[in-house]
């Protein structure tokens, strides 16, 4: 559960709008309460400039006893109720009260004396009448006499924090209930946006082996997975060529081994059929193990083959001289050559790169196996190396039976032969898809280029610095 992104949603978002919404809710009663205390400070400041006014006016005509004596008891409304929450004072220079408000001097109270500098306006906190909370403010002010006085006004704070505490009952009463429409609801819509997902989860795990064909829908599907259901039908497509080439590589290689077993077995039979002579034995023997051989070889090749594409085999990039690489190759196959009168020609430049000698050893053995194999008799095999920039060029060109147009595209696949060279010659078709692999892993490529019934030409070119794209933890000859 803890791992589920729907949990993990729900979690995320409760978590922000708890701290979100207990932020917010300090914040505001902050704000209130600031506002609060300052409406209060202003109608404080209002008040006891009005008293200040009055009393410098009842100085100024000389009848400020009589003003302070009509102060008392003229006064109505809020300060006039016995603790009514409203109060004011007048002190004297000693700090004697001169005169109190009636909601005052009712209950026989006092506001607590503060002294103050002339002419400021001195706010602050007291516990007044029935230990109720004060907002007090002091003012000293000079009359024109030069008599000096005190004027104390004093709200209750009861309403404001009254109203505050409404305002946040109401807000802890309708937290928790928005708290759990809102996880509720992001609960429920999490579902909903994550139900395409599911099908999709769905969908993805009825593709096997065998449906390997299908493929997730990506129109109609949510942005954020077509990118995802795009990606995967690609995986999936390179898992059916994948799986579609191992197919196909486990039904040729059982077809070109039937061959040879089929052979064997029927040399066998009849061999065993009777009795023979000692040459009868020889030769079945000799054809048996002329066969073997060729099984031998395609087993050997199968196996190249695997091991390139497991990445099993690791080049070793040394300094070579493609010169001397094509001259052993030359010089290995020039028997079978003779054997065809096929003439066998090298040229070009000394060109020496850094590539694996065994792998392009191969290479070139294979390449100009196939050149002889499909040769004509009396015909010619010519070599060339060449540089262009930082690449060696490597020509092999034949004056052999040529490729049909519609087979230059797949010399190079696993066990394809032309089916105008089946019969004729006895191979694998497993030599050129051998060639490409290995010039491919050096960085290289390669090409072929064939007129029907006049020759062939392989072009091969490899990077004079090595670029080995594939390797693997083992090593392994060729």
């Amino acid at each position: 559960m803890k791992n589920s992104i729907r949990f993990r949603l729900v979690l995320w978002f409760l978590v922000v709008f708890m701290a979100g919404f207990l932020g917010l809710g300090v914040f505001v009663h902050y704000k209130l309460e600031e506002i609060g205390l300052g409406l209060v400070d202003d109608h404080l400041k209002s008040s006891a400039n009005t008293i200040s006014n009055l009393l410098s006016l009842e100085a100024a005509q000389g009848h400020l006893d009589s003003g302070i004596s009509e102060l008392s008891t003229s006064i109505a409304g809020e300060y006039a109720e016995k603790f009514s929450g409203h109060y004011y004072q007048i002190l004297s220079s000693g700090g004697k009260i001169l005169v109190r408000s009636p909601s005052l001097s009712l209950g026989d109270a006092y506001l607590p004396v503060m002294e103050t500098p002339s002419g400021e306006f001195r706010y602050a906190f007291a516990a007044g009448p029935n230990n109720e909370q004060l907002r007090l403010i002091s003012v000293t002010f000079t009359l024109p006499d030069g008599l000096r006085l005190t004027s104390q006004v004093a709200d209750s704070l009861a309403d404001t924090y009254k109203l505050l505490s409404y305002i946040r009952n109401a807000a802890l009463l309708m937290f928790p209930a928005v708290f759990i429409l809102c996880g509720l609801g992001v609960y429920v819509l999490a579902g909903i946006a994550l139900k395409p997902l599911k099908a999709f989860s769905a969908k993805a795990t009825q593709i096997t082996a065998e449906n390997l064909g299908e493929r997730l829908e990506e129109r109609g599907t949510v942005e954020e997975l077509k990118s995802l259901a795009a990606a995967f039908n690609t995986m999936l497509g390179r898992l059916e060529g994948s799986f579609m080439r191992q197919r196909q590589f486990l039904s040729d290689a059982s077809h070109e081994l039937r061959t040879p077993t089929s052979i064997i077995k029927s040399f066998c039979d009849v061999t065993l059929g009777r009795e023979r002579s000692t040459q009868d034995y020889r030769e079945a023997i000799k054809k048996m193990s002329d066969t073997v051989n060729r099984m031998c070889d395609i087993i050997n090749r199968i196996l190249v083959v695997s091991r390139l594409d497991s990445k099993a085999i690791q080049f070793k990039p040394v300094r070579v001289e493609l010169k001397d690489i094509m001259k052993d190759v030359l010089k290995l196959i020039e028997p079978s050559a003779s054997n065809k009168g096929i003439r066998l020609a090298l040229a070009g430049a000394d060109v020496n790169i850094r590539c694996d000698r065994e792998g392009i050893t191969e290479v070139f053995t294979n390449i100009v196996e196939n050149s002889i194999k499909y040769n004509r008799p009396d015909g010619r095999v010519d070599v060339n190396i060449a540089e262009e920039g930082g690449w060696a060029v490597i020509t092999v060109s034949d004056t052999g039976i040529g490729i049909p147009p519609e087979d230059m595209e797949r010399i190079f696949d696993r066990f394809y032969r032309v089916d105008a060279s089946r019969g004729r010659t006895v191979g694998s078709g497993l030599g050129l898809s051998i060639v490409r692999s290995i010039v491919e892993a050096s960085g290289g490529n390669v090409e072929v280029r064939s007129e029907l019934g006049k020759g062939t030409t392989f072009i091969v070119r490899l990077p004079k610095k090595a670029e080995q794209r594939d390797g693997g933890a083992q090593t392994e000859s060729i």
